[in-house]
């Protein structure tokens, strides 16, 4: 009987002291709910840290035109104009091949101008580029550029023309201009133009406020394959261009 009663009293001391330590901490509602206030703030972290870019590029001409974000701190980017482009080239409604021998430009009537450093027999060391102009019997003078890619020296007229540049005279005279097509890009586009044709370019240079030049690489493993366009920002026009292939 005496250890019924003790236990009894053990058991209403031990009840009093739970309803005691109860009282002092009540009961959390939230507890095992995840705060909203924490999700959105959470989010909000996840979004800044995704949508912060950083912009490597100092220029603000061409960001009018492309996306800057996508170029490094000297203007290149991981875009090119694949493998399957094809590049190419007419001037007055001629095709200018690429790679081609002088042997082929002399028969529709080109030839090498006066004054420059090398001529056909003139010899060019292996992987050597050689800058010469052609002129042709209407008097429009081309510069091209000479490649001998093989291991031992060849004549200039063994190696292959690899490379174009066409000024654009359009502006100073636009009824009697040259005209050129170079996969699509004509003598009056706008640069938005060349944007929208060729697309955002593999790399752009600024030479000075109103000289910029664009290019579009072949591929990344051969930056040399590709076109170059130059253009004035503060006139929006295009001043001369480049295709090249070499091969």
């Amino acid at each position: 009987m005496r250890n019924l009663k003790f236990k009894l009293v053990s058991f209403a001391l031990i009840f009093a002291l739970c309803l005691s330590f109860s009282a002092c901490n009540p009961v959390d509602d939230d507890y095992g709910v995840k705060s909203e206030v924490s999700t959105d703030f959470d989010n909000t972290l996840d979004t800044v840290e995704h949508d912060d870019t950083p912009i490597m590029s100092s220029d603000r001409v061409m960001s009018k035109y492309f996306d800057i974000s996508l170029f490094d701190e000297e203007n290149y980017a991981d875009i090119y104009l694949g493998k399957k482009f094809e590049i190419n080239g007419v001037l007055n409604g001629e095709k200018l091949e690429v790679p081609t021998k002088l042997s082929n430009l002399k028969k529709k009537g080109w030839k090498l101008n006066d004054g420059n450093a090398y001529d056909e027999n003139s010899l060019v060391f292996a992987y050597e580029t050689i800058e010469e102009t052609i002129i042709n019997e209407k008097g429009i003078v081309l510069t091209v550029w000479f490649y001998n890619s093989s291991r031992s020296s060849k004549t200039l007229s063994e190696c292959n023309i690899v490379k174009y540049l066409i000024n654009n005279d359009f502006y100073k005279d636009n009824k009697n201009y040259n005209e050129f097509n170079v996969s699509g890009i004509t003598n009056s586009m706008a640069i938005t133009d060349v944007i929208d044709t060729l697309g955002t370019p593999s790399h752009f240079y600024k030479v000075s406020d109103n000289s910029y030049y664009l290019d579009y690489f072949a591929t990344k493993k051969d930056r040399r394959n590709g076109i170059t366009v130059y253009i004035n920002p503060l006139e929006d026009s295009i001043t001369s261009i480049e295709f090249s292939y070499y091969k």
